[in-house]
C-alpha cells in the first residue's frame, strides 16, 4: 500500500491522519530550527520528545527536553532540518494491536500484547495483555480499523499505543508484520506472518485466537547460552541468521504458559540464559 508507506515514513503525516480519523495523539508541534523547537518547547510544557519527522527507529533520531533550554543541544544531536516535537504522555504502560485485512475488506484484530522497551528498543512483549479492560481492546480495534479502511490496506498493520487513565493514546503505525507480533508464531492459532500471506494472495484470514498465554523476548547484541534455553520445554528459539553487535536484534524466544504467573516464572527463568536482558518489568511485576 504506497500510502500507508508515505504516511508512516513522515511523522507528520502519520499525526494529521491519526487526527482525521479521530485517533488520540499526544499534542505536538513541527519545529524546522533550534530558535522554534525551543518555542514549541515552551509552548507545549515540558518534558516533550523530539523526534525526525522522517527516518529513525527503535529511539534513534530522538532527543527528550527536559525544558527548554534544552532545544539547541537537542537539535544539534538529532541533526534532522525537520522534526515533530511531542508532549510527553503519562501513561501506565505501552501497547501494541495487529491487525489484517484481506482483499475484500474482511478484517482480524489478535489480542493486545504489553510492551516493556529499554534503551528504547522492545525486550518483551505479553499477550493477550494482563488486566486489559474489553473497551480497551474494542477503542484499539476502533482505531486500527479506521486507518485499514482509509487506506484501503491490505496485510498486517501495527498500531503502538500508550495505555493513559483518559483512555489510549496513539504512538505510531507500522505497515508490517511487527516485532510486538512474533509471539503470534506459537501463541496464536494464525502467526502474523501466515495471515499476512493469506491476505495478500487472496485468501481467506486465519483465526486470530491466541493459545493460551505468551511472552516474546527478543535476543538482542548477544546470543547468549542458547543451548541452555532449547532445554527449556516452553521455550520457542528463533534466529535471525545475524552477527552479534551491541543493539542488534539477533533473534526471539517464545514462552508459553497456562497462567500469567507461571508466564512471569518461565520468562525469568529464560532471560537469565540471556546476558544484557533488562530485568522483566511489566504489569504482573511488582513496581519498585
Amino acid at each position: 500500500c504506497p500510502r500507508a508507506l508515505q504516511v508512516c515514513q513522515n511523522r507528520e503525516a502519520e499525526k494529521t491522519l491519526f487526527g482525521e480519523l479521530g485517533i488520540p495523539t499526544p499534542e505536538w508541534k513541527i519545529a524546522d530550527s533550534a530558535a522554534s523547537l525551543k518555542a514549541a518547547a515552551e509552548e507545549l510544557g515540558c518534558p516533550v520528545v523530539a523526534k525526525s519527522n522522517t527516518e529513525g527507529y527503535d529511539g534513534k533520531g530522538q532527543a527528550v527536553l527536559k525544558s527548554p533550554e534544552d532545544a539547541e543541544a537537542a537539535w544539534a544531536s538529532i541533526g534532522h532540518p525537520r522534526l515533530i516535537v511531542e508532549k510527553f504522555v503519562d501513561f501506565h504502560r505501552e501497547v501494541s494491536i495487529i491487525a489484517v485485512r484481506a482483499e475484500d475488506g474482511e478484517l482480524a484484530f489478535y489480542p493486545m500484547a504489553e510492551n516493556t522497551h529499554h534503551e528504547g528498543i522492545l525486550r518483551y512483549s505479553i499477550a493477550p495483555a494482563p488486566k486489559l479492560e474489553k473497551h480497551v481492546q474494542e477503542d484499539a480495534e476502533r482505531y486500527i480499523k479506521a486507518l485499514l479502511n482509509e487506506l484501503n490496506y491490505v496485510g498486517v498493520l501495527t498500531l503502538e499505543l500508550f495505555e493513559t487513565t483518559d483512555g489510549l493514546v496513539a504512538n505510531e503505525m507500522a505497515p508490517r508484520v511487527h516485532n510486538s507480533g512474533h509471539w503470534t508464531i506459537e501463541g496464536a492459532m494464525t502467526s502474523q506472518f501466515e495471515n499476512h500471506i493469506r491476505a495478500v494472495s487472496g485468501h481467506p484470514l486465519g483465526n486470530v485466537a491466541p493459545r493460551g498465554l505468551s511472552c516474546m523476548i527478543n535476543i538482542i547484541g548477544e546470543h547468549g547460552d542458547i543451548e541452555r534455553i532449547l532445554e527449556l520445554p516452553y521455550a520457542h528459539v528463533h534466529l535471525y541468521n545475524k552477527g552479534e553487535r551491541p543493539g542488534r536484534k539477533l533473534g526471539h524466544v517464545n514462552i508459553l504458559a497456562d497462567s500469567y504467573e507461571e508466564l512471569v516464572w518461565r520468562v525469568k527463568n529464560c532471560a537469565q540464559f540471556l546476558p544484557g536482558s533488562p530485568e522483566f518489568k511489566s504489569s504482573l511485576t511488582p513496581k519498585g
